[in-house]
């Protein structure tokens, strides 16, 4: 598959485009115009830097004016300009003011190329998100989440791991190997840089259907930074993703998971549903491998993969699963009676990575009606 744009055979300036030729770091640049970054220059200009996070450009060199994390027109949507997200240090910080640099001349392409036409699919409808997937879209779908992912992590540069201004515990970003996001940083600039991305890059992507239950929001948002995982739930639909798994979660969970699912999921069971995606690529035992291919001759970018042809999965670790399923579900835990009285007496339950919101005893799909949390 190959994603282009109206900007190609253009430089960042607008000149016809010079030769592609290989830096001192390993990139490739096309004058001004960075075609490829090593990881090198993305962790030094990107991840820890504050040049625009598509194009790289400094911001003493172009317009500025930043991206939020979460789209303006998603924030519209769900009305979550002055709700919160809580990040992992506890901190509620107020959507419209979660954003990252950005020059305006990516920010209008991006939302040209990207943020339009994924408005436009995402009604609310399961089925309009599967159409639009089906009709050849999925890689317009995968960036957009990519765009997400990345943009949340990188905005963690700025958040503080411990609130108390008196400890000097660093940035939340300083745990991340930002050499593991490198790949995806590559991928999401497609639509800036016309990329050839074979099939098997696209890591696993799958959309559901929602059932009103347990909460009456309409969004949700979930991330797993250690497994490339996330979900977004918009209204009735569920997309579910992970970044460096060449589908190979997707694979088991359509043959072993889909099937038993006899209906729409609810609020609780998306969260699951997420932890399961993580801890399959957790356990992949052969872990693919991607790599940018750079003909500076025939000026062709591509991004290939290599993957076994059949995935495995070594072990099942519950401990993981517990601690999943805690970050996952721990926030709702007022609607487990049975499993204890107090938060401390569920969490004992949860971290066991036993327990489960959408399988029964039996190992049947859980479909009733749950506790509403607030």
């Amino acid at each position: 598959m190959k994603y282009e744009n109206s900007s190609e055979g253009w430089d960042a300036t607008g000149d016809l485009a010079l030769t592609w030729t290989k830096t001192d770091d390993g990139s490739i640049v096309d004058g001004s115009k960075v075609i490829y970054f090593s990881t090198q220059r993305f962790i030094r200009d990107i991840a820890l830097g504050n040049c625009c996070f598509i194009c790289g450009a400094a911001p003493d060199t172009k317009p500025f004016n930043d991206e939020h994390v979460f789209p303006r027109w998603l924030l519209q949507r769900y009305n979550l300009f002055s709700r919160t997200i809580t990040l992992p240090n506890g901190r509620p910080v107020r959507y419209d003011r979660h954003t990252v640099p950005c020059c305006e001349e990516c920010n209008t392409l991006m939302g040209r190329e990207i943020e339009l036409p994924i408005s436009a699919a995402l009604d609310g409808s399961p089925h309009s998100v599967q159409d639009f997937v089906a009709s050849g879209k999925g890689l317009h779908l995968f960036v957009w989440m990519g765009l997400i992912y990345l943009k949340l992590h990188l905005k963690n540069k700025t958040n503080r791991k411990v609130l108390d201004t008196r400890v000097d515990a660093g940035m939340i970003a300083d745990d991340y190997d930002w050499y593991l996001l490198h790949h995806l940083h590559t991928v999401i600039r497609c639509f800036y840089i016309p990329t050839i991305i074979e099939p098997e890059v696209i890591g696993s992507l799958m959309v559901y259907p929602v059932r009103t239950e347990g909460s009456l929001d309409e969004f949700d948002f979930g991330d797993l930074h250690a497994t490339q995982t996330m979900m977004l739930r918009l209204g009735r639909t569920a997309i579910f993703v992970v970044f460096d798994d060449s589908r190979g979660a997707q694979s088991y969970i359509q043959h072993n998971m889909l099937p038993k699912l006899t209906g729409p999921i609810s609020e609780l069971q998306v969260r699951e549903i997420m932890v399961e995606f993580a801890m399959l690529n957790w356990h992949l035992k052969e872990r693919p491998s991607f790599q940018s291919l750079c003909d500076t001759v025939r000026e062709e970018h591509t991004i290939i993969a290599r993957r076994s042809e059949r995935p495995e999965l070594v072990g099942w670790d519950l401990e993981v699963r517990g601690q999943l399923m805690w970050n996952a579900i721990g926030h709702a835990w007022s609607t487990f009676p049975s499993l204890g009285a107090s938060e401390e007496e569920v969490k004992k339950v949860v971290l066991t990575g036993n327990m489960s919101v959408l399988w029964d005893n039996n190992g049947d799909f859980i479909l009733g009606d749950t506790k509403r949390w607030k």
